[in-house]
C-alpha cells in the first residue's frame, strides 16, 4: 500500500484531523524522506509518526471487517 494512491489518500485525512486530535511538536505534519517510510517513519515528530501509525492500524482493522 506504500505510495498508492489509497496510501495518500489516508495520509490526507490522517492530517485532517490530525490538528485537532494530536499534540505535535515544533516539527508537526513536517514529513520524513520517503525512503525512511519504509521504515515506517512517516512523520519528523515522534508524536505525529506515532498516530499516524495507529491511524493506519485502525485503517487496515476497517478494511478487515468490511470483507
Amino acid at each position: 500500500m506504500l505510495g498508492t494512491k489509497e496510501f495518500y489518500e489516508i495520509m490526507e485525512v490522517f492530517e485532517y484531523n490530525a490538528k485537532r486530535f494530536v499534540r505535535m511538536g515544533s516539527q508537526g505534519l513536517t514529513k520524513e524522506d520517503k525512503e525512511l517510510w519504509k521504515k515506517q517513519q512517516y512523520y519528523c515528530d515522534g508524536n505525529t509518526n506515532d498516530a499516524f501509525k495507529m491511524f493506519l492500524n485502525g485503517v487496515s482493522l476497517g478494511k478487515s471487517l468490511n470483507k
